[in-house]
């Protein structure tokens, strides 16, 4: 398990996802609220086979305002999880916002293996202190990457601060 383990944080670097609600956002753009570059740290727990294991995780996650004209538009995009277009999200306050399901396609380099992940769910928010605090929540599976398929879910929590970048 624990192969399987570190290959996931290592090797989930291909996501993709995309979208954007079509949504205006109303007339107040609270995105430079959270957008910047965060240091953080927490913890990454996968449950393969009913087993739990929690594993420490760091990384710097950039957030940024969505293309277009919608005032609610996020895009995340994390320095360990190259996910393609990155995970898409949407102010759902004056500091807080959600992340939306995402698919990525993964290839593990050091097993020469596929997998999937897939972000469920996820929110986020930036406390009046400065700190950032993300969870995300979904499911991984390998193609070839063991003797039999592998699958399992994950949750990801981080709190950090803006880096000034």
């Amino acid at each position: 398990m624990r192969v399987v383990t570190a290959a996931l944080l290592l090797g989930l670097g291909a996501c993709g996802g995309g979208g954007d609600d079509g949504g205006d956002g109303g007339t107040v753009d609270h995105r430079p609220n959270v957008t910047g570059a965060y240091a953080s740290t927490g913890t990454m727990t996968l449950v393969i086979f009913g087993q739990s294991q929690t594993n420490d995780f760091a990384d710097t996650i950039r957030i940024a305002a969505g293309a277009g004209s919608n005032k609610t538009a996020l895009n995340l995009r994390s320095d360990t999880f190259e996910c393609g277009e990155g995970f898409p999200g949407t102010m759902t306050g004056e500091r807080a916002f959600s992340v939306q399901q995402t698919e990525c396609q993964v290839h593990l380099d050091e097993q020469n293996c596929d997998g999937t992940l897939t972000v469920r769910s996820g929110t986020g928010n930036r406390d009046e202190a400065g700190t950032l605090h993300l969870s995300m929540k979904g499911d991984f599976s390998s193609r070839n990457c063991a003797p039999i398929p592998v699958t399992g879910q994950f949750t990801m929590e981080l709190t950090g601060n803006r880096t000034g970048e």
